[in-house]
């Protein structure tokens, strides 16, 4: 009996252990139940998340792949803006360097052929002036050197050709009126025989006809016994030539060829005193003019700018590279 009711006992406690666990494992599947469903509602989250943050991120490499666009493009338009503006102001600074070009051209035919120091220094000062009003300092060499040779200029002796010229012109213009030596002087008035109521007629007419007489034969002296009479063709040869002698004095002038100058000078100066008559008022004063412009200066030395020259070409090759 006691063992039947050990095995009672037993039995139904190991039936409540039973239940017990069974109970456990009910409440463990619940947790676990629940577990996985929170488990699947975050990995929804999750997922919804990783796709919200997928969709965003494909919205923002959109964006960005446009702002690329966007940047590469504004900085295409940036370079063509500047290659637009360094080629306008390469544009501007060449035509500045070919006026500068144009004014230093003038500046040297002004020096070569006219030795008109004034001119090139007034045409110098206006090309310094405009590249200062410029202000860029690739041109401050050029302006520089323009200023050195405008300050060399000025040391230099002036010689005013102009006004030279102006005589030359005076002096051919008045050579077809110089009196020749050979030339007959005016004839004198011979004054009238007073009347006389004595005289009777044969007198009269023997004495007018001795008065023609001696108009026939004049007897005068010339400076140049040994100078023969000249035949009106070689009169005219002699003022043409003297002309020409005072032309190309007027180019040697224009030359700045000082021998060149003063042999033609002396040589019209010769001609002058051995063909025309020194007596004669014109005459002297030619003679005058042409020793005094025998003694002027012409030649204009150490009158160049090619210190300028050379800064244009090295300045052109700055703006050109």
């Amino acid at each position: 009996m006691a063992a039947l009711l050990a095995a009672l006992l037993a039995l139904a406690a190991a039936g409540g252990v039973a239940w017990m666990l069974h109970v456990r494992m009910q409440e463990l599947e619940l947790q676990l139940a629940k577990r996985i469903g929170e488990f699947d509602n975050a990995s929804r989250e999750a997922h919804a998340a990783a796709k919200q943050a997928g969709t965003t991120l494909d919205s923002v490499v959109s964006r960005l792949g446009a702002l690329e666009s966007q940047s590469l493009m504004a900085q295409n338009q940036q370079l063509a803006l500047s290659a637009m503006y360094q080629e306008l102001a390469r544009s501007q600074d060449e035509r500045v360097l070919a006026d500068i070009e144009q004014t230093l051209s003038l500046v040297q035919e002004h020096l070569q052929l006219a030795g008109n120091v004034r001119a090139a220094l007034i045409a110098l000062e206006a090309a310094e002036q405009r590249l200062s009003r410029q202000g860029k300092p690739q041109f401050a060499a050029l302006r520089q050197a323009i200023a050195r040779d405008a300050e060399r200029l000025r040391l230099l002796p002036n010689a005013d050709i102009t006004a030279l010229n102006a005589r030359l012109d005076a002096l051919i213009q008045n050579v077809d009126m110089l009196k020749l030596e050979s030339e007959s002087e005016p004839m004198p008035k011979q004054a009238k025989p007073a009347k006389a109521g004595a005289v009777d007629t044969a007198s009269r007419f023997g004495r007018e006809v001795w008065e023609e007489f001696k108009q026939l034969v004049r007897i005068r002296r010339l400076d140049h016994p040994d100078l023969p009479l000249l035949a009106p063709e070689q009169i005219y040869f002699v003022r043409q030539n003297l002309k020409l002698r005072l032309l190309s004095a007027r180019l040697a002038a224009l030359q700045g060829d000082q021998a060149t100058w003063k042999s033609d000078l002396e040589a019209a100066q010769a001609w002058v005193t051995q063909y025309f008559n020194r007596n004669d008022p014109l005459v002297r004063s030619t003679t005058d003019s042409l020793k005094h412009l025998a003694a002027s200066s012409v030649a204009v030395e150490g009158a160049d700018i090619s210190g300028s020259i050379k800064a244009l070409n090295e300045a052109r090759k700055g703006v050109r590279s």
